[in-house]
């Protein structure tokens, strides 16, 4: 049985225009050399592979319509913004690695002579994506260090533990590198760059296991000037209505909306001769604003 003949190499298709799981930015990952990894070749400065990040299979046009099943997907033209011309130009001269960041969202370091021009470019145009995360080696004696700017994270969760479950109550959250399993607690949200002492995987497993760190349903991007406010607590898993995200100007103005509300929730149920959850609005009140007068007022009352 003979195979068809193709033209071009396969590894060579994809990061082609239209093919949509080669352009999907989902579906490349950077391996690098490092502890526990041995691929048994020089990988330089990375090797990218077609692996995808989220569990899908190969994303198909629906009935042979331009409509893709995968909501992941992002086409290589929406990542570089060019012309068609320009874009076959780039696929063509090239290296796959160049490539390869480039679908990964991440600034690619040229592999190669014909690299250069097509950097130059993207830093004059302004569309290279933002600087990778740099490793700094450890000094003896000391843990490694990662730094790297905020959209190069994703928040994974909350930690420590944010209490007794009785909330509002600011967290910190736990970021996770993109490119790769490493995680950090967050700097002060003021900071330019995101930088720390990374923790493996096993220690995030361990957070976890624990109680001392809550993950989110779905991870979300890292930003600069913003916090993670949890909403109510006691869950294993926070869904997105359990959390905000937010800069910390509407983190104030929810807790005040918040501290506001159990005040009036807590008159109703005086009103309705309910003395247990009117001191349940209470306490959750004052958690939000533990100088609010209306709720201190109330709590003097009720002795």
């Amino acid at each position: 049985m003979s195979l068809p003949v193709v033209d071009e190499p396969a590894a060579e298709l994809y990061t082609r225009e239209g093919s949509p799981c080669a352009t999907c930015s989902c579906s490349f990952m950077t391996m690098r050399g490092g502890a526990g990894v041995a691929p048994g070749f020089e990988v330089g400065a990375g090797l990218t592979l077609r692996v995808c990040r989220v569990g899908l299979d190969p994303v198909i046009a629906d009935e042979g319509t331009d409509r893709l099943w995968c909501d992941h997907y992002k086409g290589f033209s929406e990542l570089v913004p060019m012309s068609p011309d320009d874009l076959e130009a780039m696929q063509t001269e090239c290296s796959r690695g160049f490539l390869g960041d480039l679908a990964q969202g991440i600034r690619p370091v040229p592999r190669q002579v014909a690299d250069l021009p097509w950097y130059d470019r993207g830093f004059r145009e302004g569309w290279l994506p933002p600087h990778r995360i740099e490793e700094e080696p450890p000094r003896e004696g000391d843990a490694p260090h990662i730094r790297g700017p905020w959209d190069q994270f994703v928040v994974v969760g909350a930690t420590p533990a944010y209490g007794d479950g009785h909330t509002p109550a600011r967290a910190r959250c736990v970021l996770q590198a993109k490119d790769r399993r490493s995680y950090l607690l967050s700097p002060a949200p003021d900071r330019e760059q995101v930088a720390g002492t990374p923790k493996a995987h096993t220690w995030w497993v361990g957070q976890v296991a624990a109680g001392a760190a809550v993950p989110l349903e779905a991870p979300i991007a890292a930003k600069r000037h913003h916090a993670m406010l949890i909403l109510r607590g006691g869950d294993r898993v926070l869904e997105p209505h359990a959390y905000a995200y937010a800069p910390d100007a509407d983190l104030e103005a929810e807790l005040d909306r918040i501290a506001d509300g159990q005040l009036a929730a807590a008159r109703a149920a005086l009103k309705h001769d309910n003395p247990v959850v009117a001191d349940l609005c209470i306490r959750k009140g004052l958690k939000a604003r533990p100088d609010h007068a209306g709720l201190r007022g109330l709590q003097e009352q009720r002795g």
